[in-house]
């Protein structure tokens, strides 16, 4: 069956169509390249391409190099297009505007600026300097793009994406408990592409005990498979558990109650670590601080509701994915997707923006931006401390917010 995302039409300058061809290249480096960004760049002169390429992998040659090298001595008074700002800074890879500047380019067309404030708008005042004509067309896909990267190179964070499956009336599972299976085979094997983008994927000891999942990314062909995190404050993940077989296990706890039971885990592969937080529960905060310091650039959550709850409660989660089935569970006491206390009132829900909608199979795939409230400012109005204010489609973030149904994801190719 055919799956279809919404998206805009709208007519393209030049400029555009050869940023868009660099945007459509960046795509292939989507499952590879972390922790760098997607990057894709096309060099053209007279209308016509003189060389292309894209950044596969974290160590190889940059989407720039690739293309000036396919492009050789074309690439003297060509226009080239990147969608991210050049880099200026030797890191396993020289500068790419040292190259840039050797080929003889004559102009420089980016989609965005780099994040990283190392090379923030340097790039392209290195080109300048140089005589290279530059531009910077700010498209908001090319930002879209590298949501993951954008968020990380800023606050040293991994990029939280909740994901949770449930039916039409909100539930993901019925009373009994067993939730398998709610989404239809394409929404799964969909989902396994998206675990394949993310450095690392996380569950709750609550979704160990009751599903047993696996956790990697069951695909044809070779994919890369990320790192499995378990919160278990208590340590309870059993010994023989299948996720611990494959890639490298961590369990995040706030105290191991069972020594014994520790050796175990750690016999089964898994790296243990003890975070202890509020309530005797995992730090969750201290725990991406951590992540983040290690290489971990994205983490993709998998439930249950009650690690939805903390993490949202203490708002760290960027995106939420929500596949919709079409049935009805009902239910009074069977669970909903997001656990914890909730919000107090409507006005403080966390709020989803830049929502895209895409079929796939017989679901219905809903994705965004997760919104936060801001704490309100202090009032000796008691109606005036209570509301809560959002933020304005001008203020500065670390990823685009924009309404309208566009299209992010990739779309479902079940």
């Amino acid at each position: 069956m055919r799956c279809a995302a919404f998206r805009y039409n709208v007519p393209m300058t030049a400029d555009q169509h050869w940023l868009a061809r660099a945007r459509a290249l960046a795509e292939l480096g989507r499952y590879t390249c972390s922790p760098n960004p997607m990057v894709g760049a096309v060099i053209v002169r007279d209308g016509r391409i003189m060389g292309e390429g894209f950044h596969a992998r974290a160590g190889e040659p940059h989407a720039e190099i690739h293309a000036l090298r396919a492009a050789g001595p074309r690439a003297r008074g060509a226009c080239l297009y990147v969608t991210l700002e050049p880099c200026c800074t030797h890191g396993r890879t020289p500068p790419c505007t040292d190259a840039i500047i050797a080929a003889g380019i004559a102009r420089v067309v980016v989609g965005t600026i780099d994040p990283n404030p190392a090379h923030a708008g340097r790039g392209l005042a290195l080109l300048r300097q140089a005589g290279i004509e530059t531009l910077c067309l700010n498209d908001r896909t090319c930002a879209e793009l590298n949501e993951r990267f954008n968020h990380f190179i800023t606050t040293r964070r991994p990029f939280v994406h909740a994901k949770w499956a449930m039916s039409a009336d909100g539930k993901i599972a019925p009373a009994t408990g067993s939730a398998r299976w709610i989404s239809c085979p394409e929404s799964r094997t969909y989902v396994h592409k998206l675990r394949a983008e993310y450095d690392a994927v996380m569950v709750g000891i609550g979704t160990v005990l009751a599903d047993n999942p696996q956790l990697n990314v069951r695909l044809e062909g070779t994919w890369r498979q990320p790192t499995k995190i378990i919160i278990d404050s208590h340590l309870r993940t059993p010994a023989n558990a299948a996720l611990l077989q494959g890639a490298p296990t961590v369990i995040a706890c706030a105290r191991a109650a069972d020594p014994s039971h520790a050796d175990a885990l750690r016999a089964a592969g898994a790296r243990i670590i003890a975070l202890p937080g509020p309530d005797d529960r995992v730090d969750l905060p201290a725990l991406l601080e951590l992540l983040g310091s290690e290489g971990i650039t994205s983490v993709f959550v998998e439930g249950g509701a009650a690690l939805f709850g903390s993490l949202f409660a203490a708002q760290l989660v960027q995106r939420a994915t929500i596949i919709i089935a079409p049935m009805l569970l009902g239910g009074q006491s069977a669970l909903s997707p997001i656990g914890g206390p909730g919000v107090p009132t409507v006005e403080a829900a966390w709020r989803l923006t830049d929502v895209t909608i895409t079929s796939c199979g017989v679901d219905t795939i809903l994705s965004g931006r997760v919104a936060y409230p801001r704490s309100p400012r202090p009032s000796s109005s008691a109606v005036n401390a209570a509301s809560t204010a959002w933020p304005s489609d001008n203020d500065a973030s670390d990823g685009p917010s924009a309404p309208g149904n566009r299209h992010r994801i990739p779309p479902c190719s079940a």
